[in-house]
């Protein structure tokens, strides 16, 4: 089986879409979004990344990933990524959420979901910068992939207007 980056965002974006959607009423989804999230940020980062010519560690971290396309040395303006330090700390709040489910410890998982919008809101807009705003290469995301991946994004968008309300 073989399939593309630009497709695997694809599918991580509709997977985390779903999850977004059921995480206000449902907290088994909470995890599943999270992971969904760091993985598109992930691999949204790498498209980026490698279609600038950057040079990738092995097995880069998400919030390595993060910061190399927020650093004009990594990924030139204008592509660079525009984070202040807030939207690194928010999402570094999803990605330590996330890693508490993927790490699991012997007294369970607590998320405090509170935390979690602004950072996955944050997700959405570095995806949607690096693939669909200002992607390195026009060519790297067809069409029909762009609107895939901008319908996915803004359905979790939408989700998490509505999860602010119901955690409020």
């Amino acid at each position: 089986m073989a399939t593309t980056l630009i497709q695997q965002i694809e599918e991580a974006a509709r997977f985390t879409a779903v999850h977004a959607a059921s995480a206000p009423e449902d907290t088994a989804s909470v995890p599943w979004l999270l992971t969904g999230a760091v993985l598109m940020v992930q691999q949204a980062c790498t498209r980026a990344l490698s279609e600038a010519g950057a040079e990738l560690p092995a097995m880069p971290g998400p919030a390595e990933l993060v910061a190399r396309v927020a650093d004009a040395e990594h990924l030139a303006q204008p592509y660079t990524a525009p984070l202040k330090p807030a939207h690194h700390r928010a999402l570094d709040a999803v990605i330590a959420a996330r890693n508490s489910f993927m790490h699991p410890r012997p007294d369970g998982l607590a998320i405090d979901a509170r935390a979690l919008p602004d950072g996955l809101e944050v997700a959405t807009g570095l995806v949607r910068h690096l693939l669909l705003t200002q992607p390195v290469r026009p060519s790297m995301v067809s069409e029909a992939e762009a609107a895939s991946i901008r319908h996915s994004l803004d359905l979790i968008d939408m989700s998490l207007d509505f999860w602010r309300t119901v955690l409020a």
